[in-house]
């Protein structure tokens, strides 16, 4: 696919707009940039797009924040299941239609925000057994990663059980996505759709949202721990009507 000028400049602004919402929540680059700018090309083209941006954005705020590396040692074995995931997620991407994974997905996300209401349901199970559930939420996101490129949700609901500081929660949750999003890109390439056209229009958009990530980091310092979590609640809340709006889209 060939992208003129206003393709380029639209996905400028999308990519900025997505890293501000990144820097500003700790996750989101892929969320918004992708149903985006598929609108323009196609979900496949969109997300090997945002894959260097992702990265990018992935790695910044990973090492931002200070002691990063307590929460790589304390949060690894989470990471190494999201790129399990990850690999297969892309391998189901590239063979069938990742659509009715939205669905899924905000099935899941519906479910967890209900659940002070769905008194039978208890997430504390999460926090009691960190070790099994992260494997289970590492390959979960990971798989709705490389499908649909929204794997967030997943990890944001598990991070959040484990009632951890903003700081390192956004730490814990991008160390996976890094392993997430190399693991897809290297499947990429392993089956020859990394072509250099994509990657040299993929370098101004990773530009673009650092721009953004930095100016949500300023806006995420300033706000309380308490604040905070209830805005990822919030925007598990307008993830989920996204998700399915885009999975009824998909079926017209």
């Amino acid at each position: 696919m060939t992208f003129g000028t206003e393709e380029i400049l639209i996905g400028l602004l999308v990519t900025l707009i997505a890293g501000l919402v990144h820097g500003a929540f700790g996750l989101g680059f892929p969320m918004i940039a992708t149903p985006i700018l598929a609108l323009i090309t196609d979900v496949k083209t969109a997300i090997l797009l945002t894959l260097a941006p992702n990265i990018a954005v992935n790695i910044w705020s990973l090492i931002r924040g200070g002691d990063w590396f307590s929460s790589v040692a304390r949060f690894w074995p989470v990471a190494m299941w999201m790129l399990v995931g990850s690999a297969l997620g892309t391998l189901v991407l590239v063979a069938m239609d990742p659509n009715p994974f939205r669905l899924l997905l905000a099935a899941t996300v519906l479910l967890y925000l209900m659940s002070d209401r769905i008194k039978r349901i208890d997430w504390s199970w999460i926090g009691r057994h960190p070790r099994p559930s992260g494997a289970g939420a590492g390959l979960l996101g990971g798989l709705l990663g490389g499908t649909v490129n929204v794997g967030g949700p997943v990890m944001m609901i598990y991070f959040l059980e484990l009632r951890l500081a903003p700081v390192v929660l956004v730490q814990a949750i991008n160390l996976c996505f890094l392993l997430g999003k190399g693991t897809q890109a290297i499947t990429f390439a392993f089956l020859g759709m990394l072509g250099v056209d994509l990657l040299l229009i993929s370098l101004p958009l990773g530009i673009a949202a650092l721009i953004g990530l930095r100016g949500g980091m300023w806006i995420r310092e300033r706000v309380a721990a308490d604040t905070y979590r209830g805005w990822l609640k919030g925007l598990l809340w307008v993830l989920c009507v996204l998700l399915v709006v885009q999975f009824f889209r998909e079926l017209g």
